[in-house]
């Protein structure tokens, strides 16, 4: 895995060597082995490099092809890429070496756009086509590896991360008012979008070609994650586990190919049990890592012992190293995201993978599973909204009320927190169904933004419910099983549960293989009937019904748990000062982004502790949005964005 950047157009002739450095120190972590930069007239190619496979000189990047005609930066992996070499070699190409980046430069030159079909994996590319004068970006169909660009009066400038690509001169750090929207809605920006107006992320299955002094062109390459008309039917009933068990066994095996240790996050749950489980299966010894929480509600040390008990692994337990929010760990967060990020997961999971890299390089992983084969219990929640939606909305109006008075009266206790939860579907079901879709993950809804925001920074409320319709199935309602399913492979898997594993791990130099999001099986998934995936308020039947066969089966049937921290008590003082910073200080962005009755609504309500009095809002919840008003704050303070 590694971080790559470049330059094309007249900007290039002027990037100083210091400049080229500086983008190469802003990769670093991506890349800690080795790095360089190739140019050429009006050319820059940049990359660091984390040694995966053909650990010699004959991996190193940027590469040139056998021809001289092209050169690559390349960030990822291709699974199985050794037949394609064979097919290379065929045509009478002698391979310099073993890595896969040499299969995938020789092939696109021989195939261009077309050849990136061919490619299993995970990616993020840019290669100068010398004989046509032409850049091309790709970044892979599942969102995995990131790409971010930017125009520049006849240039075009691209980086693995934003805060790499902001080290060039000219970009417009002004705020984008979008992406400032969709972060307070959803805890994220999503691609297109970023929080600076200058610079765009590719969206996953995009490719670019850049030619200079013209506009450049983006266009799809392959069918995105999720959509059927890429899919191979399975409409057997009892044909898919046995084919699903083929796909993730030959997955599995593809992905624990490397010239370095390789090991395999073990949570305890369904899907990274079934890796494992596929792991062990093929090359026998494994080395699985746990996470283990002296706070019994996060640790899953027993269901992950006993999986790798049943499957002989070499078993690690990894403790999470204890105390709350450092002031290194909260700008760490802030920097290697770049963009505002407010999934608190990320706090876990890098200090998950500072001590999984003490051993290994590169650990397999269950993600995916979830977004693949409805693992969330939104989609429970989602249907028993639509339920009461069809009751008339008087009686609706009429019941949250009487809800929220009866739960005013009451002392903290599970029955008001039940109170609470209806009335929150209540109030959810007045809301359009785009909504509805993404009513367990908002932070704040556009009505709240318009009070909250001065008005130059307002957009239109419409913006939410667009950006969930365009993920969504096309011809059904978003906030049906089937929308909440697409919208999750479309939205939430690659803008934030894909965002938080690359940016956390990279920042030490791990790389993660989601084995489940291997193309196959996206494949595989994207035809499988809703009944193999969702049944009744069981989710992942198709994962569940294998896994009972291949690890102990009261580890498939026990609840789920997420990956998660208390974040107030966690946060602790950190969090407290930075948003005392966000909301008074007069660096803050806070002041020229929020109006002052917003700065001082938000002052009083964040420093209330328990449940508050309104049903809707719970202590969770006004945690979550206290920690992204903090980190949006200090995120743009740190990457100096013009407001």
């Amino acid at each position: 895995m590694c971080g790559i950047a470049g330059v094309v157009g007249p900007l290039a002739r002027d990037l100083s060597s210091e400049r080229i450095q500086r983008i190469l120190r802003a990769l670093g972590h991506r890349g800690p082995d080795a790095s360089a930069a190739w140019r050429s007239d009006g050319v820059v190619l940049a990359h660091t490099r984390l040694a995966i496979r053909d650990l010699s000189s004959a991996g190193a990047q940027p590469m040139t092809s056998a021809s001289g005609r092209s050169t690559i930066v390349y960030n990822g992996e291709m699974y199985g890429f050794s037949s394609l070499a064979e097919r290379l070699r065929g045509l009478g190409l002698i391979l310099r070496g073993s890595s896969d980046t040499e299969v995938i430069l020789e092939h696109i030159e021989r195939q261009a756009t077309d050849g990136l079909k061919d490619i299993n994996g995970m990616f993020a590319l840019g290669l100068w086509d010398e004989g046509q004068h032409t850049l091309l970006l790709a970044r892979d169909p599942a969102g995995i590896k990131p790409l971010y660009y930017a125009e520049l009066e006849g240039s075009l400038a691209f980086a693995s991360e934003l805060g790499a690509l902001l080290e060039i001169p000219g970009i417009d750090r002004r705020l984008d008012t979008t992406g400032l929207s969709h972060f307070l809605s959803l805890g994220f920006v999503p691609a297109p979008w970023t929080i600076v107006r200058g610079v765009r992320q590719l969206v996953p299955g995009a490719a670019m070609r850049f030619v200079t002094g013209k506009p450049p062109s983006i266009f799809p390459y392959d069918r995105p994650i999720s959509d059927p008309a890429s899919s191979v039917r399975t409409d057997d009933r009892t044909a898919p586990v046995e084919r699903f068990s083929e796909l993730l066994l030959q997955a599995a095996a593809d992905q624990l190919v490397a010239d370095v240790p390789v090991g395999i996050l073990l949570s305890g749950g369904v899907d990274s049990s079934l890796v494992a489980a596929a792991a062990a299966r093929k090359v026998g010894k494994v080395r699985t890592f746990t996470v283990v929480h002296q706070d019994p509600r996060y640790d899953e040390r027993k269901a992950a012992r006993a999986v790798a008990e049943h499957i002989g692994s070499e078993h690690i337990e990894v403790e999470m190293p204890a105390g709350g929010l450092t002031r290194d760990e909260l700008e760490g967060l802030i920097d290697h995201h770049g963009d505002p990020f407010a999934d608190s997961s990320s706090l876990p999971t890098r200090r998950l993978a500072r001590e999984v890299r003490k051993s290994v390089t590169v650990a397999l992983s269950g993600d995916g599973g979830d977004e693949l084969f409805c693992g969330y219990p939104r989609y429970q929640i989602g249907n028993l909204v639509r339920k009461v939606a069809t009751l008339p909305r008087p009686l609706r109006n009429g019941s949250l009320r009487s809800v929220n008075a009866i739960t005013r009266r009451l002392p903290a206790s599970g029955i008001r927190t039940h109170l609470r939860r209806v009335a929150r579907t209540l109030a959810l079901s007045n809301r359009p169904p785009a909504e509805r879709a993404v009513g367990t993950v908002t932070f704040f809804w556009p009505e709240e933004q318009r009070v909250l925001l001065r008005s130059e920074h307002h957009v239109s409320d419409e913006s939410l419910a667009r950006l969930v319709m365009d993920r969504s199935t096309p011809g059904s309602s978003p906030d049906s099983a089937e929308g909440c399913h697409r919208m999750e492979q479309r939205l939430i898997l690659p803008d934030d549960m894909l965002v938080k594993v690359d940016r956390m791990t990279m920042a030490e130099s791990l790389e993660i293989r989601p084995v489940l999001l291997d193309k196959r099986i996206v494949t595989f998934a994207a035809g499988l009937p809703m009944r193999n995936k969702l049944a009744g308020t069981e989710g992942k039947v198709i994962l569940r019904e294998l896994a009972r066969t291949w690890v102990p089966s009261w580890v498939v049937d026990r609840p789920k748990m997420g990956f998660a921290v208390p974040l107030l008590d966690f946060g602790g003082k950190v969090l407290d000062d930075a948003t005392q910073w966000a909301l008074e200080s007069k660096e803050s962005p806070g002041k020229l982004i929020f109006t002052p009755e917003a700065l001082d609504a938000m002052g009083r309500d964040f420093a209330r502790r328990g449940d508050g009095s309104n049903p809707e809002d719970s202590a969770f919840r006004r945690a979550q949005r206290q920690w992204a008003v903090a980190i949006l704050c200090l995120s743009l303070h740190r990457l100096g964005v013009i407001i």
